[in-house]
């Protein structure tokens, strides 16, 4: 399978932006899609690809140069995947420039830093997890008949999301920065690539 990640825009100088992706996400889907090819985005896309990854990082306020670039790749490669009903994969940041598509707001949360417990609603069963968070801000939650909240934190933000009729999946935590991968996002991750649907159990 084929699949590109939307890097993050790191401004080294002032006039120096970088793509960046963290080598952590690229070995996490090489690991659940075993013989993958993952590419990088840079200003080239094509239809030969079966899942778009919009990585962490970047600020979802475009007021900084980098954020800007980031925000124009992000419309970009979003537009296109929508064109050619590519699945959709967004991780923090990622998710957030998804979740704000689909009229959702973001608010700004100093508790979401380091580990916190998320409640899931799967097939009417509710699971708790314990997921990792770098993120200053978290989505709001609000009624959509589009979007299917199905991951909450205790302050009542929203955590992870999938809309079935775009192909897209959302979440907040990083599956890529723990020292193993859990087996409920290979499963999730899995699940939502083969079927466009969410975990069953």
């Amino acid at each position: 399978m084929n699949i590109l990640l939307v890097p993050t825009i790191r401004q080294i100088y002032n006039d120096q932006f970088e793509y960046c992706v963290d080598k952590r996400l690229i070995n996490l889907f090489q690991k659940i899609f075993v013989n993958s090819k993952i590419d990088i985005y840079n200003n080239i896309i094509n239809n030969k690809y079966d899942l778009i990854i919009f990585s962490g990082g970047n600020n979802s306020n475009v007021s900084k140069k980098k954020d800007k670039i980031r925000n124009s790749l992000d419309n970009k490669v979003y537009n296109f995947a929508l064109k050619k009903k590519i699945k959709i994969l967004g991780i923090c940041h990622g998710a957030q420039f998804l979740a704000k598509k689909y009229g959702f707001k973001l608010q700004k949360n100093k508790s979401h830093i380091g580990n916190h417990k998320v409640f899931l609603y799967i097939n009417q069963m509710k699971l708790i997890k314990t997921v990792n968070s770098y993120h200053n801000d978290a989505i709001k939650i609000k009624k959509s008949k589009l979007v299917n909240i199905f991951g909450v934190a205790l302050d009542n933000t929203v955590e992870a999301f999938h809309i079935s009729k775009k192909k897209i999946l959302g979440i907040m935590w990083h599956p890529e920065r723990y020292s193993q991968i859990k087996s409920f996002d290979k499963e999730l991750i899995k699940k939502f690539y083969a079927t466009n649907s969410i975990i069953s159990r």
